[in-house]
């Protein structure tokens, strides 16, 4: 018998999941059979360790750039570490937001590009920025 909150197999004749301690009843189905109930209500499986979240990736990157590239796994981004690709980008904002008076568009812009590449690569794609793993 699987529990249907969580999706462990149990022993047949349990009365509480052994994994989340969860209420079994005689009627459990395994995960995936639709059975009266439990066929509307989705399962509350977290994602498998490790798994990495894409939409934190872009947002990484919006706001840190390079920062994603390294929570998604890559070690080379335009054949730089990705914490030095950070501090680079940094850096030239800095120097645009210095000498410029329209730099937050400029700046602004250099995020999208990071944050849509690494977008563009987390659906598999190639992307424009080269980086290795």
């Amino acid at each position: 018998m699987f529990c249907p909150k969580c999706g462990t197999k149990n022993e047949d004749n349990a009365a509480f999941c052994v994994s989340c301690g969860n209420t079994l009843s005689k009627t459990t189905q395994a995960p995936g059979q639709p059975s009266g109930a439990s066929a509307a209500q989705p399962l509350d499986i977290p994602p498998p360790p490790g798994q990495k979240n894409a939409v934190i990736a872009a947002i990484l990157n919006f706001f840190f750039p390079g920062i994603g590239y390294w929570y998604w796994g890559y070690r080379k981004v335009a054949s730089v570490p990705p914490l030095l690709l950070f501090l680079v980008v940094i850096i030239v904002e800095f120097l645009i937001g210095y000498f410029m008076s329209f730099a937050s568009i400029i700046c602004l812009a250099i995020s999208a590009f990071f944050a849509y590449d690494l977008h563009v690569k987390t659906t598999g794609q190639r992307g424009w920025i080269e980086a290795s793993k």
